[in-house]
């Protein structure tokens, strides 16, 4: 049909309803290879084999718009629904704005006055989709802990007739005074491009109005877990964002096959190194609990997500292969890649971790070392603000001040690294593999991890092996920053070699002389075995 026959059809539409129709054009993208697909619903259905394109108001689109953002109350309790978006960066909304208003280069130059300067005012296009969804008259979001849904006459929806696809929208929609009430759940939810839409926030008196509109790539129906796969495609895989958000989209996408598919693909190790994790940083036992930065922001004596993820990768979920002579334990392989040994479920794996830490927050807690005095020192020296922002729940400041390895990248990726390597040289004799549960379900959830927890404590064998283990480690090594004050000049050059990239192999060298020359025999013997299988 003919453009101008199609805004007269929608105009009379509108003039006979409360809604308002924007003409979509229909874009169909399926490949036959898609149907040998396994869907999985409820999460991830088959999906639509179209999409739409259309042009919106900017600021109609913010008043229709919400944002399936991600929710560190929701994680605790683990599982999905937690969202999926990274945290709106409101100073990158503001530049977005100032783009809008002048253009560039005044977007990049905040302290020049636009009015002084005319000749740099230039359009500020914004020719890149925003990617949505509207959301089906029937689905739910969760939203600050509550379940809603879209209440009637604030439904958007993608229809059809003769002149072809619309978006029907709610009428007062392109009026300015028109809100979402908070009971109701936004009828359409952002995929791509919250800054973009939140800009409009940022205009104040220098409102879009209705006259600046924007390409819009419509999705209908699709689940949080398609968005999801979507947000990942478009800004994680170009790797356009930071590793520990990229790591944290992982949640949402649990119940993708393609990341259970194997332990030899990179996906599957960041995948289980993530979930493994949110489990240390939430469980109520875990001495890392608050304690690992999800969002990749800088405290003394936490561990950023990214890094721990890595850390894990480098010792419990490391690959197996011929390079690899010691794996990862929870691989389930010998060191000869011919044996599975330890089918844990996932809430034992990280029980087994959290009770490796905790023996290590123990020895400190009884050791007379005198590299503890002098971290118990330098955090007693801070105000009470920052020693409450490093150590939220009171542990020993030598294992969570401000001036201990064990609370830096380094540090716990050398204790993950020999637990890892200790235990996988003597499992068979501190009768790893006898630990087989039908209590606890194979999902990380809280309930299952400290059951698993009260199991494995029951472990006779296992549990005096880590504790010895932990033992030698604090016992034996000084584990002060160079920033300690209690240390001399000398002993803060020996310290600062663990520091910077060179730092990991550095310590986990130490920690693993340091056992091999401890009095406990088994834990000497490991360590030397261990060391030589690592190279180190």
């Amino acid at each position: 049909m003919p453009y101008s026959r199609a805004q007269d059809s929608l105009k009379a539409y509108e003039q006979m309803t409360d809604h308002v129709r924007i003409p979509l054009l229909k874009v169909s993208q399926w490949l036959p290879s898609w149907d040998e697909a396994e869907w999985s619903p409820p999460d991830l259905p088959e999906p639509s084999k179209l999409f739409f394109i259309g042009s919106i108001a900017l600021s109609t689109l913010r008043r229709l718009a919400g944002v399936s953002r991600r929710q560190v109350k929701e994680r605790r309790h683990g599982g999905r629904g937690a969202g999926y978006q990274r945290a709106h960066q409101a100073d990158r909304s503001k530049s977005i704005a100032r783009y809008l208003q002048y253009g560039y280069p005044l977007s990049s130059q905040p302290s020049l006055n636009a009015s002084e300067h005319p000749k740099l005012i230039h359009p500020g296009w914004l020719p890149t989709s925003i990617l949505v969804n509207v959301i089906g008259s029937s689905d739910k979001r969760r939203r600050a802990g509550k379940l809603l849904g879209v209440s009637d006459g604030y439904g958007v929806s993608v229809e059809k007739d003769k002149s072809g696809y619309f978006l029907s929208i709610p009428a007062g929609a392109t009026e300015s005074n028109f809100q979402i009430p908070q009971s109701s759940l936004e009828p359409i939810e952002i995929i791509d491009g919250q800054h973009r839409l939140f800009a409009t926030d940022e205009m104040g008196m220098f409102g879009l109005g209705e006259d600046y509109e924007v390409p819009v790539v419509f999705f209908n129906g699709l689940t949080e877990s398609w968005q999801a796969y979507l947000f990942w495609v478009i800004n994680v895989e170009p790797k356009k964002i930071n590793p520990s958000l990229a790591y944290d989209l992982y949640p949402e996408l649990r119940s993708q096959s393609w990341l259970e598919s194997g332990e030899t693909i990179k996906v599957y190790q960041e995948h289980r190194a993530q979930e493994l994790t949110e489990v240390l940083w939430r469980h109520e036992q875990s001495p890392w609990r608050d304690r690992i930065e999800l969002h990749g922001n800088r405290v003394d004596g936490h561990v950023s997500n990214a890094a721990f993820i890595r850390s894990l990768m480098a010792s419990f979920v490391r690959r197996w292969g011929s390079e690899n002579r010691i794996g990862g334990l929870f691989g389930s392989i010998d060191r000869d890649a011919t044996e599975r040994i330890l089918p844990w479920k996932r809430s034992q794996q990280a029980a087994f971790l959290i009770a490796c830490w905790k023996y290590v927050h123990d020895a400190v807690e009884n050791s007379n070392a005198e590299w503890i005095k002098g971290c118990a020192n330098d955090f007693r020296s801070k105000p009470l603000q920052e020693q409450r922002q490093t150590n939220p729940h009171g542990l020993h400041a030598a294992f969570a001040g401000n001036t201990t390895l064990l609370g830096t990248d380094q540090g716990a990726r050398s204790v993950l690294v020999v637990f890892n390597a200790l235990c996988q040289v003597v499992y068979s004799d501190i009768e790893l593999e006898t630990w087989e549960s039908d209590r606890v379900s194979d999902s990380p959830e809280d309930e299952d991890v400290s059951d698993a927890l009260e199991e494995f404590s029951e472990m006779s064998s296992a549990n005096k092996f880590l504790q010895a283990v932990a033992i030698g480690l604090i016992d034996g090594v000084d584990w002060r920053t160079s920033s300690s004050r209690s240390l001399s000049n000398d002993e803060k050059q020996a310290q600062a070699a663990f520091r910077g990239s060179s730092g990991y192999s550095m310590l986990q060298s130490k920690c693993l002389e340091s056992l091999q020359q401890g009095k406990n025999k088994q834990i000497a013997e490991a360590a030397k075995l261990a060391a030589g299988l690592l190279g180190r």
